[in-house]
């Protein structure tokens, strides 16, 4: 089936949005929010606590991911609260670590990248 210039058109849009979407989720601690965020709305002091970082590096973060239109924010006096826009984002994330998760294990690398971490601790 041939798309219209009209559809060619709105599913450029689309990939063009998706790129963006995947732009604002490219680092590891964004994707940890978003993790957080899904077990439901947080403040910002207690995303610094449950990621131990600073509130600088909190505030860098989620200013991407506002932007990307990955949560939304709500103040309640001097506090900031988050939540994910649509819990579908987290879902998307959660697929592709499955599909990470048995790659690694499908690779018999699974133990080896667990190992080094684990020798960090």
């Amino acid at each position: 089936m041939k798309l219209s210039s009209r559809d060619k058109a709105v599913h450029q849009k689309i990939f063009q949005m998706q790129c963006e979407i995947c732009k604002s989720l490219g680092h590891p601690l964004r994707l940890q929010i978003v993790d957080r965020l899904n077990k439901g709305e947080a403040s910002a002091s207690e995303l610094i606590a449950a990621l131990d970082i600073s509130k600088g590096s909190l505030s860098k973060h989620m200013s991407l991911l506002l932007n990307g239109g990955i949560v939304d924010s709500r103040h309640e006096g001097r506090r900031i609260f988050y939540r994910l826009t649509d819990p579908e984002i987290h879902k998307a994330c959660a697929i592709m670590r499955s599909i990470l998760y048995r790659r690694l294990k499908q690779g018999g690398k699974l133990a080896l990248a667990i190992k080094p971490a684990e020798a960090d601790q």
